[in-house]
């Protein structure tokens, strides 16, 4: 009411701009996230260092709340930056293995939805300052992540990652894409990081903002400024935290200048552990990549006063970095959207005083605080007794260096998985030194374990991925690209809340209606995304075709024949908005790689196969397509070769997956989804391409033969010395464009 009556003022008195904006700001508050690297549980003065002194953060601790047993994602650099910002488990969004080194060929899904594009879509400014280490190709940059800014590293500076940029002088500081500094300094970066900062904050002040700074310090190799060298009684590691913790005074009191501190929530948090306690009252034990407490247990703070964030309080409530998703939105004011399915918790009651835990999702005592209740919940018969749905939200599951679940803590318990289960109780003691004994315990959290790895089996979701050839790698230049109009995350097709997207490429000052191709890519019916196509989309786009690289459900979401159905939702889609498009509805074809080559050739000898038409939309247009280039694919799945690698302990996983068991368990499955079964008359030509040390089975030679007898128009190109994946080298990727051009000309135009 008061909010409605002072935009009536505002509207009627004719009130100043800059106060009507004010008005609108309210409820919004600005939001830092600093994030150290590598900091351990006892190296601030308020966790108990004696070897250093830490005047700022421990203020900032004095005046919020200091987290006891505060979790990061992972005790290691990339799944622990990936947690936070998509508030799952790095397992949930494929980020939980290792660490995304210059060469790596993924990163956070363009799917999801990370803190910075949630913000960014409730009208906040973005900026990321400092240290990525999140991927380093265009999907994965963190201006694709929902940052409007970015200044810092992509990279790590120890010479396992240097080693990658020592031909180019370096490894360079950035400013969005632009090169500030080759190569970065290690000594200047904590001061250069806070300028920044302080600098974006200025130009930012009069509108709501979400500040992501996370320090490259306090890993090695370690940089001290001369002002700070041999300040502490720590050696460098003393240094350098001495320096960070002057350059977090050097953030708050330019809060206080710019007179928004008192509208302003920091966050202070480490991204994994270091070392164990140095003292008989430091009890904690562990290193940085292991899964004892030390390793993985970090200092944590909130502070934000000003907006009734409580102040001197110390929390011993279990939380973990996933949890800032949700309670970060609701301190902000608003929900984190219906259809993203998160590990994190809202506790901003706990923030505020309001309650001693984070209360249980069914009381909705804050805006997110349902959001748990998004989570697949189906026990098995054997726990759903012995644990309820707010028990397991409670519990945290450990994940090591490598990716694999470690342990679990539920209160005070903690249960290890290997060896042998081994059970500790953290309150009486921290240093896990002394096993317990608890039947009743252990079984809880064993059936804990066991249905959280049947939740991540099922929902767990793809991390982003490109495809990178070291030798002579596939690029398209620039020029061509500046030639091609694009539309990306079009929606093609919805099941229920469910949707699937397109990108679509179509060539600059091309006039009337032109042939389409649908690109559909690889990764063995189980993994991957439509970017693993995009090259092809782009290089068939600028030979004058309207191409569209798709996504499609994997067979960890839901197997066959669901793949072909978004496929021909696909090919509906574009003939329902051939005019918007350009499209001719007449011409459609389709090229794919691997698992993509054959739901190409399927795609290719389907038609009207009632059982494969699907409904993801459209369903009052026609699917067939009029020309089809399947490479490195299997198109008889009867055959003797696929009974015996269906049916292998490991090689057979991924066809056991997509169809429901192996050949001998699933003939009729198989027989479906097999090209060669569905072979017609009124099929489309065939042009087939696949690498000359892949397997013989993609040459399709049965398959060809059939389509000879039936006069269908057919052909293979053998890329010489190729392999089975070869889109990444240029020379090969030319080949193949240059021979699916002619063929796709030769049947569409």
């Amino acid at each position: 009411m008061i909010r409605t009556l002072l935009t009536l003022v505002v509207c009627v008195l004719g009130i100043p701009d800059w106060v009507a904006a004010e008005s609108q700001q309210a409820g919004k508050p600005n939001v830092i996230f600093v994030l150290v690297d590598d900091q351990g549980y006892y190296d601030l003065g308020c966790y108990g260092a004696t070897e250093v002194e830490t005047p700022e953060i421990d203020a900032l601790a004095a005046e919020g709340t200091r987290f006891t047993d505060y979790y990061a994602a992972a005790p290691i650099c990339s799944p622990s930056r990936a947690g936070l910002l998509t508030g799952c488990y790095p397992r949930r969004v494929g980020n939980h293995i290792w660490v995304h080194r210059a060469d790596s060929d993924t990163g956070i899904h363009p799917n999801e939805l990370t803190l910075a594009e949630l913000f960014q879509q409730n009208g906040y400014a973005t900026a990321c300052i400092g240290k990525w280490h999140l991927g380093f190709h265009e999907p994965f940059l963190p201006q694709n992540q929902g940052f409007d800014h970015y200044f810092g590293l992509l990279h790590n500076l120890d010479p396992v990652e240097t080693v990658y940029f020592e031909e180019q002088g370096g490894v360079p500081l950035l400013r969005n894409d632009q090169v500030v500094q080759r190569p970065a300094d290690p000594a200047e970066l904590t001061k250069q990081y806070t300028d920044e900062a302080i600098s974006w904050m200025a130009q930012h002040r009069d509108q709501p903002f979400f500040l992501y700074l996370p320090h490259t310090m306090l890993h090695n190799p370690l940089g001290i400024s001369d002002e700070f060298r041999g300040s502490s009684n720590w050696g460098e590691y003393g240094d350098a935290i001495q320096e960070l913790d002057h350059n977090m005074g050097r953030l708050m009191k330019t809060l206080k200048r710019l007179e928004i501190d008192q509208n302003t929530v920091v966050i202070y948090a480490s991204d994994n552990g270091r070392g164990p306690g140095r003292t008989d009252q430091q009890k904690l034990q562990g290193r940085k990549l292991s899964t004892w407490e030390a390793g993985i247990r970090v200092p944590a703070i909130a502070w934000g006063p000003g907006l009734g964030l409580q102040s001197g309080a110390v929390s011993s409530t279990v939380v973990s970095a996933m949890d800032w998703y949700p309670t970060l939105a609701s301190l902000a004011g608003f929900e984190v959207p219906a259809d993203r399915v998160i590990d994190g918790r809202d506790f901003s009651p706990l923030l505020k005083g309001e309650s001693k835990i984070v209360p249980p999702a069914g009381q909705k005592l804050s805006i997110n605080a349902a959001v748990p209740l998004r989570r697949s919940w189906n026990p098995a018969g054997e726990w759903k007794e012995l644990v309820n749905r707010y028990e397991y939200s409670e519990a945290f599951f450990y994940h090591g260096a490598q990716g694999e679940l470690a342990a679990v803590r539920w209160r005070d318990w903690k249960l290890f998985l290997d060896p042998a289960l081994t059970l500790y109780n953290l309150k009486d003691d921290p240093g896990e030194t002394t096993p317990v004994r608890n039947g009743e315990i252990l079984r809880k959290l064993r059936g804990m374990v066991v249905m959280f790895q049947e939740e991540m089996r099922r929902d767990a979701r793809p991390a982003g991925e490109v495809f990178v050839s070291n030798s002579g790698r596939t690029t398209i230049p620039q020029a061509m690209l500046d030639q091609l109009n694009e539309e990306r995350d079009v929606t093609y097709a919805r099941y229920g809340d469910r949707t699937l997207e397109m990108d679509i490429y179509r060539p600059k000052n091309a006039w009337g209606k032109l042939p389409a191709v649908i690109c559909i890519h690889g990764g063995g019916w189980w993994k991957g995304d439509r970017f693993g196509h995009t090259k092809i989309a782009q290089a068939l786009a600028d030979r004058g075709f309207v191409a569209a690289t798709i996504s499609y459900r994997l067979s960890g979401e839901a197997s066959f024949p669901a793949a072909i159905h978004d496929c021909k939702a696909a090919v509906r889609f574009l003939r329902a908005h051939a005019d918007e498009y350009g499209v001719d509805a007449d011409n459609i074809g389709a090229i794919g790689l691997s698992a993509g080559g054959h739901l190409t050739a399927l795609l290719a000898t389907s038609a009207g196969v009632e059982e494969l038409e699907g409904n993801g939309g459209w369903e009052e247009f026609d699917s067939s397509i009029q020309a089809a280039v399947p490479m490195g694919a299997q198109t008889d799945l009867q055959s003797e070769r696929t009974r015996m690698v269906s049916g292998q302990e490991e090689r057979g996983k991924i066809w056991r997956q997509f169809l429901n068991g192996s050949l001998d368990e699933n003939p009729k499955g198989y027989r479906l989804a097999s090209p060669l079964f569905h072979l017609d008359v009124a099929d489309p030509p065939c042009w087939f391409v696949t690498g000359e040390n892949d397997d013989a089975s993609t040459h399709a030679d049965k398959f060809r033969s059939q389509m000879q007898a039936l006069k269908i128009p057919a052909g293979l190109t053998v890329l010489e010395d190729a392999p089975h994946a070869f889109l990444g080298k240029q020379t090969w990727f030319d080949e193949m464009i240059d021979r699916a051009d002619a063929f796709l000309s030769q049947n569409l135009r």
